[in-house]
């Protein structure tokens, strides 16, 4: 006998998806203003962004405690969240989330890989898609905090690392960038939106309304239950 489709309040699920919907526009601005950000509001770049390159140009510029708090805090925020929804959603949460990427390929191999090895995965690189997997896994909470927490940790230290051997030529395109922040940062601004109107002509976009991203998430919910 098939289990009953559990079912969950609306409130619920919006109160998961929006602060995915905030982290992401974050995420865009860090990008689109990474030259200013970097070299006047580190922290904040961190805050809002936390792509490896840019934890690693900052790294000179910040103290260890602010490096490692600020930079752990904010790549705990949206994993936690990705693992929920993998976790209410099950199968159609990945498939949704391979839409959203445009690319099941790599879903696929992701999917592949933590089969074999989830615990290391997790550890390793505990993005969206290993997060959403975790979830669909029914990984227990408790688990996957720790390993997560771990692997951020070992990350920053790595990154610390880095940024204290390399940290003239870090300082020297730090300067790069103060010198030519404006110019710089028209660009990007400019990418950053080709970007999101790609992104969103594709269907590929995280930057949809709650309600939009809850009908695709149910259509992937049915979907799934179609081919069971």
């Amino acid at each position: 006998m098939d289990e009953p489709r559990p079912t969950y309040s609306r409130l619920s699920l919006w109160l998961l998806l929006a602060p995915i919907i905030a982290l992401t526009a974050l995420a865009y601005a860090g990008d689109a203003f990474f030259s200013t950000l970097a070299t006047h509001h580190p922290v904040w770049l961190i805050l809002m962004n936390t792509r490896k390159r840019y934890l690693a140009l900052v790294s000179p510029k910040l103290d260890v405690v602010t490096f490692f708090t600020v930079g752990v805090f904010r790549q705990m925020l949206s994993d936690p969240l990705y693992f929920v929804l993998g976790r209410r959603y099950g199968d159609a949460g990945v498939r949704w989330i391979e839409r959203k990427l445009g690319d099941s390929s790599g879903v696929s191999v992701f999917e592949g890989w933590f089969q074999k090895a989830a615990y290391p995965m997790v550890f390793i690189a505990p993005n969206a898609i290993v997060s959403v997997l975790a979830g669909a896994s029914k990984m227990r909470a408790s688990v996957f905090v720790a390993l997560n927490l771990g692997g951020t940790v070992v990350t920053m230290i790595l990154l610390r690392i880095f940024g204290n051997v390399f940290s003239d030529p870090l300082e020297a395109v730090l300067r790069f960038l103060h010198r030519y922040q404006w110019p710089l940062t028209i660009v990007s601004v400019v990418i950053v939106a080709i970007q999101i109107v790609t992104s969103r002509k594709k269907g590929t976009s995280e930057l949809e309304s709650v309600a939009t991203m809850e009908h695709e998430l149910e259509e992937a919910q049915a979907e799934t239950e179609d081919d069971e």
